[in-house]
């Protein structure tokens, strides 16, 4: 067996651990960022769903809104029930997630006067 052919058997026998740890940390952070059954999350609508017509679905789904996110096609939402997820999803939404972090509501602006 040579160097290299046995380097090649080497990280090819790292292969199935490598797709492990990518399966983990990835599932890990999805559920990390799974939405609550109810409370604040972030709903997450096609680029070229305009803001008006994400809060009108939030609100059509019978969510509440909490604000605007960093990102035009983010909105955050109060969820009052376990299927709003569900319904606003059904309405159009592609998927949501978690608020904390990414898509947290945007801090007011102060000015100093």
């Amino acid at each position: 067996m040579t160097r290299e052919s046995s380097a090649r058997a080497t990280t090819l026998s790292l292969l199935p651990a490598a797709f492990v740890a990518i399966l983990a940390l990835g599932g890990g952070a999805l559920a990390s960022y799974a939405p609550p059954a109810e409370g604040q999350m972030a709903v997450v609508f096609a680029p070229w769903v305009s803001e008006a017509q994400g809060l009108g679905i939030i609100i059509a789904a019978g969510g509440r809104i909490v604000g605007p996110s960093r990102f035009a096609n983010i909105d955050v939402a109060f969820a009052t029930d376990p299927g709003f997820a569900a319904r606003v999803r059904a309405a159009g939404a592609w998927f949501t997630f978690a608020a904390e972090g990414l898509c947290s509501p945007r801090p007011p602006v102060i000015r100093a006067i």
